[in-house]
């Protein structure tokens, strides 16, 4: 087994991931996804994918489940159901190939992704077609396995809830539940990887405080801010 040198874990790398956390904390807590949009490329550039996806399982499954818990009561559980079972059933493939595909690569995709997701956010696209058990099925198995494979699948998730005709309190908690499942399931795919070595778990533990700093800071501001914002600013 690993041992612990402090010096890899004390060190000005902890200090950047604590900051790209907090700042990444309060768009999760606002939203109820992005929680990995900014952190997970920062970590990914100080260390490597496998342990970027890592520590960010660990930082994100407290404020997932901080926020869960707040907005599970405004869940319209039937039509998550399809969304989660793709997001189960796919996510193990995208871990696969995280494990199997050279570090360099896994950075360009994720670049890649984080590009295309940010400029059709910036776009304004709404997505306009059915919203049947297949459609949502569809949408998880996309956010499973981008999650799998780059840690960073809230994007479709947060596009096709965002668009939904319900409330912005119901689009939200519909989208943190299933960001609380893309967590799961990637802490799980990570672990039974073996990757999460006593330092990678220190380094996670050591930055989540921030991490839960920003959601709680997020989740206040959702709950005082006109609710007018909250698609401006999440798209």
């Amino acid at each position: 087994m690993e041992e612990l040198n402090l010096e890899n874990i004390f060190n000005f790398s902890l200090v950047i991931g604590a900051g790209a956390a907090l700042f990444n904390g309060m768009i999760h807590g606002y939203t109820g996804f992005g929680g990995a949009l900014i952190i997970i490329p920062v970590l990914t550039f100080l260390f490597n994918p496998i342990q970027a996806i890592g520590m960010v399982g660990i930082i994100t499954i407290f404020g997932a489940a901080q926020l869960a818990r707040e907005t599970a009561h405004q869940v319209k559980w039937p039509e998550l159901f399809p969304i989660c079972l793709g997001i189960a059933a796919f996510a193990p493939v995208g871990a696969w190939l995280l494990y199997h595909i050279d570090a360099d690569l896994i950075r360009r995709t994720m670049g890649g992704f984080i590009l295309i997701f940010a400029l059709i956010l910036l776009s304004g696209w709404s997505y306009g077609g059915k919203r049947g058990n297949l459609q949502s099925a569809l949408v998880g198995v996309m956010a499973g396995g981008i999650n799998g494979l780059t840690g960073v699948g809230g994007p479709p998730l947060g596009l096709y809830f965002l668009s939904s005709p319900h409330s912005v309190e119901v689009q939200r908690a519909n989208i943190v539940m299933c960001i609380m499942v893309l967590v799961i399931t990637m802490i799980a795919a990570i672990a039974i990887g073996g990757g999460y070595t006593p330092t990678v778990i220190s380094r996670a533990l050591l930055i989540t405080p921030a991490y839960m700093f920003g959601v709680w800071f997020g989740a206040r501001l959702f709950s005082l801010a006109p609710k007018v914002y909250f698609k401006k600013i999440a798209q």
